[in-house]
């Protein structure tokens, strides 16, 4: 069943490629200038299937945003009675990942949580350890990569856990050579396209989705990289972001999904943003800008 649903997303991806430029492209020009680094932005609307983006079919770091592949596959091996959603499971402290993890904070001798407690960490919250602990339940990076390579071709990459990715950012050579590395990394459209498979029903079954639009909903984290008629159309996000290296920001994202303008359905997003040495606040009003051109652009469409 979820092979059949997923290869309805593959026939957007080959239909982007022959669109004409959109007419946000010069609004991303000018906020790539802004901020001296690099744009990817996709949107779909899923009415309509249209698919418009920025860059969209360029490789950027998923960081925290691989937390949304590492779930869906779990929710998947749920589905499938291989990982039961009430299963317990001890998290010893040396299985605590680097980076942003309440779990790690508010437990540092570890603990036994559910499967479902996990995910919620991990979806709503950003949570590195719980998203690792899930990877390793699930089979590994590789078991993952396999799954997303069925739903969306070579879009989206998962090749380490985030506490390998870690350690990759601390001691590679150059920031170069890590934005280099194709391993971890993900198209906008392809991200779009997860997203839009999340708010449309097309991988997993309605309760999976729900319960991923719920954290989604909840979770507290990139607020101010949505700003204007996408902010306030808002259903729900996932963000992503790293720190400096070398004085420039890795990367940092937002993919979300909004309410289109009069009925029109639903339009998923998802924008990145990488190698600029810009603040936090420069970086999420490029990141709102860049959002708001596609969902200008979506909006003005005539109805068809």
């Amino acid at each position: 069943m979820i092979p059949r649903r997923a290869a309805l997303l593959l026939p957007c991806l080959r239909l982007a490629a022959q669109d004409p430029p959109p007419a946000f492209a010069p609004a991303m020009r000018g906020i790539e200038t802004s901020v001296g680094g690099l744009l990817g932005a996709a949107a779909v609307a899923l009415k309509t299937g249209q698919l418009a983006g920025w860059r969209a079919k360029e490789r950027f770091p998923l960081l925290e945003m691989a937390q949304l592949p590492v779930a869906l596959h779990a929710l998947a091996q749920m589905e499938l009675g291989e990982m039961p959603f009430h299963r317990m499971v001890a998290v010893a402290p040396g299985q605590f990942a680097p980076g942003h993890s309440p779990l790690r904070d508010r437990y540092p001798q570890g603990g036994v949580f559910t499967v479902g407690q996990l995910l919620e960490l991990a979806v709503r919250d950003n949570d590195s350890s719980a998203s690792d602990v899930l990877l390793s339940l699930g089979g590994g990076p590789g078991a993952v990569q396999k799954r997303m390579a069925r739903w969306f071709s070579e879009g989206i990459r998962i090749g380490r856990s985030l506490s390998a990715l870690d350690a990759a950012f601390r001691l590679g050579p150059s920031r170069e050579s890590f934005l280099m590395d194709g391993r971890d990394t993900a198209t906008p459209e392809s991200v779009a396209l997860l997203m839009s498979a999340i708010e449309g029903g097309q991988i997993l079954h309605p309760a999976s989705h729900e319960r991923l639009r719920h954290w989604m909903r909840a979770t507290p984290h990139g607020a101010d990289r949505l700003g204007g008629q996408a902010a306030a159309a808002l259903l729900y996000r996932k963000s992503g972001s790293t720190a400096f290296w070398d004085g420039r920001n890795v990367c940092m994202s937002i993919a979300a999904v909004t309410a289109l303008p009069a009925g029109r359905g639903s339009l998923a997003l998802a924008v990145f943003l990488r190698d600029t040495e810009r603040d936090l606040t420069q970086r999420e009003r490029a990141l709102a800008a860049a959002a708001g051109a596609l969902y200008g652009w979506f909006a003005s469409l005539p109805e068809k």
